[in-house]
């Protein structure tokens, strides 16, 4: 007779079941080195964002009076455009970088050397991206006849948020290319004696420009804008994503894959990473043109709610708690806590794999992703442009990234509601603790 599962159980197993193809879904090569990839333009995205906020904070887009635009902090006026500067060559090149760093990502799963495929990466997207028409005019032929010509120049209109899918499929489709003509042999093969460094130039030579002469086929001598063509495809999904719906599921699936004990982070990044990393740049170029923020998904919208009201709560719960140890992880865990790492309460307490704390857990994840979205969809706080360290307390993020003061309102408000939400769940949970170390005493008592 088959032994009846809790609902515990059931939720477990599926999650489980979900995880082995998302698990076999990041290890291929290709997602793999997109993750590497982006994460690798992450230190680019974070300096440029800090110098934006440092901008911002001496424009009139954030100030302290809308009828007299006056900046928070005025002595910063006369150095914004300068800091915009820096601004303009970090985030708004994030396409150009990715290039770079998604193809060496990629030639190290194909055993192709780094330094190989980072030149291909870069000079194929600047091929792909070249405006060829940007300068036109007439030159006299042998005749005397007028001859029209146009040459091509560089676009960095791609360069910035809105090239980064060319960017991630340049970088990756140039790399396959490039190794399949290594495969098939047409190589440039020295003799022996030759310095390693000259032969592997020469080896590379047939290849590079398979490649590269691929590239401008595409963009110069059948004139078609990738990159044009790919923003303009892409566009409607982009907008399509961004709602709470699918937000909310988003968020409830990656702390679904942390309550089997998961990291559900790692899990969705592959699919999310892009999304997010263009979303932000995308209202940081916004937001350095004094312009409405286009976007309200950004990996910092998370921050907000992510642990503030499924994590956070808990350790009122702990500080207070009858069962000994409790109030020692509170210690223990704080500090880490504050800056947005979990794992000693996920794993410590346990949350993950907890039939009690389990449901509030999935719970409040629904709660403050729909709650925090639909606040700042309807303008009651800021959407955010700035993308900071990742460890950064969410009370400091918040206001720091949006120029918004009222996101700590926001995370004060989404602890009250996990609080709330895990009470009873805690107080049946706390109870049973209890009654456990009452029943190993009565155990030890009678040995």
């Amino acid at each position: 007779m088959q032994e009846n599962r809790s609902i515990f159980d059931k939720i477990n197993d599926l999650t489980m079941k979900v995880a082995e193809p998302m698990a076999n879904f990041a290890a291929i090569p290709w997602v793999a080195s997109l993750q590497e990839g982006m994460i690798g333009i992450m230190p680019v995205v974070i300096i440029g964002s800090l110098f934006l906020v440092l901008s911002a904070l001496g424009l009139p887009w954030i100030s302290t009076s809308a009828a007299e635009a006056t900046p928070l902090l005025p002595f910063l006026s006369p150095y914004a455009g300068k800091l915009l500067v820096f601004f303009n060559l970090t985030m708004n090149f994030l396409g150009l970088y990715a290039a770079i760093t998604i193809a060496m990502a990629y030639g190290r799963k194909l055993n192709i050397p780094e330094r190989s495929t980072a030149l291909l990466g870069l000079v194929t997207f600047l091929l792909m991206t070249v405006n060829s028409t940007s300068l036109t005019g007439t030159v006299k032929d042998a005749a005397g006849s007028d001859v029209a010509f146009s040459i091509g120049g560089i676009s960095i209109g791609s360069f910035g948020a809105s090239g980064l899918f060319t960017a991630i499929l340049v970088g990756l489709l140039s790399v396959r290319l490039y190794k399949l003509v290594i495969d098939s042999g047409i190589v440039i093969k020295m003799p022996e004696g030759v310095p390693p460094a000259i032969a592997a130039s020469f080896t590379s030579l047939i290849p590079y420009a398979v490649v590269f002469m691929t590239a401008w086929i595409i963009r110069t001598l059948f004139g078609f804008d990738f990159a044009t063509w790919l923003t303009t495809l892409i566009a409607p999904l982009f907008n399509a994503a961004d709602n709470v719906f699918v937000y909310t599921v988003t968020q409830f699936l990656q702390n679904l894959f942390w309550a089997a004990g998961i990291h559900g982070d790692n899990m969705l990044s592959p699919i999310t990473s892009p999304f997010t990393t263009m979303t932000i740049a995308a209202n940081a170029e916004a937001m350095s043109a004094g312009l409405a923020l286009p976007y309200v998904w950004t990996q910092q919208l998370s921050r907000m709610h992510g642990w503030t009201i499924t994590v956070w709560p808990l350790f009122i719960f702990m500080f207070f708690s009858k069962v000994p140890g409790h109030k020692t992880l509170f210690w223990t865990a704080l500090p880490a806590g504050i800056f947005t790492i979990i794992e000693p309460v996920m794993f410590g307490l346990p949350l993950a794999l907890n039939p009690i704390l389990l449901i509030p857990f999935l719970l409040s994840t629904v709660v403050g992703a729909a709650f925090t979205y639909i606040v700042a969809a309807l303008g009651l706080v800021s959407k955010f442009f700035a993308a900071l360290p990742w460890a950064t307390p969410p009370f400091i993020l918040g206001p720091a990234a949006s120029g918004d003061w009222k996101w700590i309102i926001i995370i004060a408000i989404n602890v009250a509601l996990g609080y709330f939400i895990y009470l009873p769940f805690w107080r049946m949970y706390e109870k049973a603790q209890l009654a456990k170390i009452e029943a190993n005493k009565e155990v030890n008592l009678e040995e």
